[in-house]
């Protein structure tokens, strides 16, 4: 799943404003002001110089990080994700891809307003696990409409009965609205035909094979390819089947 959200993040255009240095700026101290007022890790990804920028607060400790501000080549803070439980890893990322998946519908004003929320087991310096909050909110998009500047921050959670978040959800946080729960949204993506016709294109059948098969036209067939294509926002039917394999369809 990492991989499909590396192309689908990193193959996007940029075309810029004028000043772009001048939002990167202000992101960062945006950034850096959350690990100070939260004590969280603040990372701030750069998608289109494939850069992040990493604000280590007073939890940094705790998971054995140091407190320095870093910067890395790379969109993914793997230090840090090297310590998440491998399953967490897995729901986060598909979470995430889900997330860019509904910000390409969404007015570039209105981004914002919108952020993941993930439950994650992360491993302190001890060896042991601890529930961390992980938040994603995409900051910054360049002038042509492309995801550019990503912002994630690692709270602790609180030890008390009282305080729960959710396992992975999408909110809209100007409505306080949920989108639904991640483990059902792509449940009912496409429709039955659609995913009948899905498996067939997975174990190698053309086109005609399928219209013979399901007693279709050929023109049906690639209308159903086409609406695939559309639903999950690639480009070909390899991209759709990876796509299918790592959301559950």
């Amino acid at each position: 799943m990492r991989k499909i959200l590396d192309t689908k993040l990193l193959a996007q255009t940029f075309e810029f404003n004028p000043t772009p240095h001048l939002m990167l700026d202000h992101a960062k101290s945006m950034a850096r002001m959350y690990s100070m007022m939260e004590n969280c890790i603040s990372v701030l990804s750069d998608l289109r110089a494939r850069k992040s920028y990493i604000f280590n607060g007073a939890v940094a400790e705790l998971l054995g990080l140091s407190a320095d501000e870093t910067e890395i080549t790379s969109i993914w803070e793997d230090e840090l994700l090297n310590k998440v439980h491998p399953e967490d890893l897995q729901k986060k990322y598909k979470l995430e891809f889900d997330f860019f998946q509904l910000l390409t519908t969404i007015e570039v004003d209105h981004r914002t307003d919108y952020q993941v929320i993930t439950k994650l087991r992360i491993r302190k310096k001890d060896g042991k696990y601890t529930f961390v909050q992980h938040r994603l909110i995409y900051v910054a998009s360049s002038a042509d409409g492309s995801v550019w500047l990503a912002l994630c921050l690692y709270n602790i959670i609180y030890d008390h009965p009282e305080f729960e978040i959710p396992q992975g959800v999408i909110i809209n946080s100007r409505t306080g609205k949920v989108i639904d729960d991640y483990e059902d949204r792509f449940g009912t993506l496409l429709s039955l035909r659609e995913k009948e016709i899905l498996q067939l294109i997975k174990h190698g059948h053309r086109s005609k094979e399928i219209a013979d098969k399901l007693s279709l036209s050929i023109n049906t067939v690639n209308r159903h390819r086409q609406n695939i294509f559309r639903k999950l926002k690639v480009n070909n039917a390899m991209e759709a089947c990876r796509v299918a394999e790592n959301t559950g369809l």
